[in-house]
């Protein structure tokens, strides 16, 4: 029975995922009264539905850029909306969104106390879809914190875990480290109370006198890890069932650490999840044998214990092999080192980098360009800055946002393609006459798309197949709880 559960696993089809701006559109709101005195019905009906969410999605496969939408309704204030909110962390079935209060903005990277307003988007929807609205999300406010710790130290030390009693719990924390100190403040809530918490914990870092500079949070293994790319990680298990939170510090494998943290160290180093394993990556720009990308996976101590006891190496591959490679000349691209995007969630081997406004992806096995679109990327940023773990990150999608094409035949499940694509894609063209970047434009067209050497109509059926099966078999194998109307149970998938 354990071999054929563990055969089920390793048959089932990858769940589809997306490259997510951290930092949503804000779409203004006179969007509805734009199309009313243009006499567009049709826009008017489409601004209507879309505003009564708070979120809305235009959904793009990688190596595009997702970027959400954020409506008036989402924001503390609608009257004084934030231009720059950020998303902190997510999980499959929630995004964790810091919106800032003036004079900050949500995407505050500034080591000093500020007031956030924290947002949960849950509750996705694409049940509007095939009538040509796009697919939307929910905004749950947070409670405001108090006491000593109303405010938040560090945009990069907090984060969302998914606890593993329900898809409808979870924990949002935050971790303050100050240079000397031998003690360290956890401040975090449940998302079945209206209460923060706060613990006095004892400083895990092997150098309490070194500066701990955050550098972003991510969910691994019902754990929260929080990293310093210039540093290690310290590791927090909600559940461990101690009195006293347990923090643990892993340091990163032999020689990457730094004597302190350097700019734009996010955009060749990152700590990420893929397929099960921590990883960590990063691009050496003067490794032995000229520019590298190396990949570690996180070796566990096991049987309980979280502690890291090394690190093996996944990866070990120079530019100059990739660079050398006909994938990599039919780009166009120039012979230079990228900026470090991501790594797909379920395929390690799949590392996606930047350069020249172009996203792609390689697979380091072969070292070939196995995805790629000679076009700018999406992202919205209050200044210039590459796509880095810093502004993107990956997104398991919700099954309500998943594509289901259900009993079609392939002509139908084309044209439904078109459709589902037609209502996720939003033409914010006149939305963004307020904003820095004028020339962005969101709208993507599903013919367009297909047309592309990696994502022709047998992709995308593929795609919308794997996603049924997926889904199907989680059902099977892993029935929920029962949810109320409106939760993200998957009835209103299409």
């Amino acid at each position: 029975m354990e071999v054929e559960m563990e055969e089920d696993e390793q048959q089932q089809p990858p769940r589809p995922w997306v490259i997510l701006g951290r930092i949503p559109r804000v779409v203004p709101g006179d969007a509805q009264e734009a199309a009313a005195a243009a006499g567009d019905e049709d826009a008017e009906l489409e601004a209507d539905a879309e505003h009564a969410a708070d979120f809305s999605f235009p959904v793009v496969l990688p190596p595009r850029i997702t970027v959400m939408n954020a409506f008036p309704t989402a924001h503390p204030d609608p009257n004084n909306p934030d231009k720059y909110p950020y998303i902190l962390g997510v999980s499959s079935d929630y995004i964790l969104l810091n919106f800032g209060v003036r004079p900050f903005c949500g995407v505050c990277f500034d080591n000093r106390p500020f007031q956030s307003n924290l947002i949960v988007v849950r509750h996705f929807d694409a049940s509007g879809v095939e009538q040509g609205r796009p697919s939307t999300g929910a905004a749950e406010r947070i409670q405001l914190r108090d006491g000593k710790f109303a405010v938040t130290s560090n945009l990069e030390s907090i984060g969302i875990l998914a606890t593993p009693n329900g898809v409808q719990h979870y924990i949002i924390a935050e971790l303050m480290v100050d240079k000397g100190c031998h003690t360290v403040m956890l401040v975090y809530i449940f998302s079945d109370s209206d209460k923060w918490y706060q613990e006095v914990i004892p400083n895990p870092l092997t150098d309490v006198n070194r500066e701990w500079v955050p550098s972003g949070v991510v969910a691994h293994r019902e754990m929260l890890w929080w990293f310093d790319l210039s540093w290690g990680i310290i590791s927090f298990d909600p559940d461990d069932g101690l009195d006293v939170p347990l923090l643990l510090f892993h340091p990163l494998p032999e020689d990457s650490a730094l004597e302190m943290t350097v700019p734009g160290i996010h955009d060749h180093r990152c700590i990420t999840e893929s397929g099960g394993e921590l990883l960590y990556v990063e691009i050496i720009p003067e490794g032995e044998f000229g520019p590298t990308v190396c990949m570690w996976t996180r070796t566990s101590a096991g049987g309980g214990n979280n502690a890291t006891i090394g690190w093996d190496v996944e990866h070990l591959v120079t530019f100059e092999e990739i660079w050398n490679d006909d994938t990599y000349e039919e780009t166009g691209l120039p012979r230079k080192v990228p900026v470090l995007a991501a790594v797909s969630p379920s395929n390690s081997d799949l590392v996606y980098f930047v350069l020249e406004e172009r996203l792609f992806g390689v697979d380091l096995l072969t070292c070939t360009v196995s995805e790629f679109v000679d076009e700018d990327y999406d992202l919205v940023t209050p200044w210039p800055a590459p796509p880095s773990c810093r502004y993107v990150l990956p997104w398991y999608l919700p099954q309500a946002l998943a594509m289901d094409p259900g009993d079609l035949d392939s002509a139908d499940a084309e044209q439904l393609a078109e459709d589902v694509q037609d209502g996720l894609v939003i033409d914010v063209e006149e939305m963004q006459e307020d904003e820095i970047h004028e020339e962005e434009q969101m709208a993507v067209d599903i013919d367009d798309i297909l047309k592309e050497d990696f994502l022709d109509h047998g992709t995308v059926s593929r795609l919308r197949a794997d996603v049924t099966e997926h889904f199907s078999d989680k059902e099977k194998d892993h029935p929920g709880p029962s949810q109320d109307p409106g939760d993200d149970a998957g009835e209103g998938a299409f």
